[in-house]
C-alpha cells in the first residue's frame, strides 16, 4: 500500500493539473503575407501599396527592399530623374481572398 500511494499522488496531481488548463476557444488567424514588386519614380515608405490593395483592403508594411536605384536618361542622353525598383511584403489582417468577395 505504501508504494501505491507514492506513485498514486503524483499521478493524480499531474492529471488534475492537465484537466485544469484551459484551451483557447477562438484563435485569431495569422496575417496573410502579400508579396509585390514594382517601379516607382520617387523613394517611398509604402511602395507598391496599390498592388497590395488589390488583394487586401487594409495592408500593412512588413518588409521593404530597394532592389535597384537607377538614373533614367532621356533620348538626348541627359539624366532627368531616378527609377526605384522595389520588392515589398505586406501583411493583411484577414484572409487574402476575403478582399475579393463583395
Amino acid at each position: 500500500m505504501r508504494y501505491r500511494s507514492r506513485f498514486l499522488w503524483p499521478t493524480l496531481a499531474l492529471v488534475a493539473g492537465c484537466a485544469s488548463t484551459t484551451t483557447p476557444v477562438a484563435v485569431a488567424p495569422p496575417a496573410a503575407p502579400i508579396a509585390v514588386s514594382c517601379t516607382e519614380d520617387a523613394l517611398s515608405e509604402q511602395p507598391c501599396v496599390a498592388m497590395a490593395r488589390q488583394k487586401c483592403s487594409a495592408p500593412t508594411v512588413d518588409t521593404i527592399r530597394l532592389v535597384l536605384a537607377a538614373p533614367v536618361a532621356t533620348a538626348d542622353g541627359a539624366v532627368t530623374r531616378q527609377r526605384y525598383d522595389y520588392r515589398a511584403t505586406y501583411n493583411c489582417p484577414v484572409s487574402v481572398t476575403s478582399a475579393d468577395e463583395p
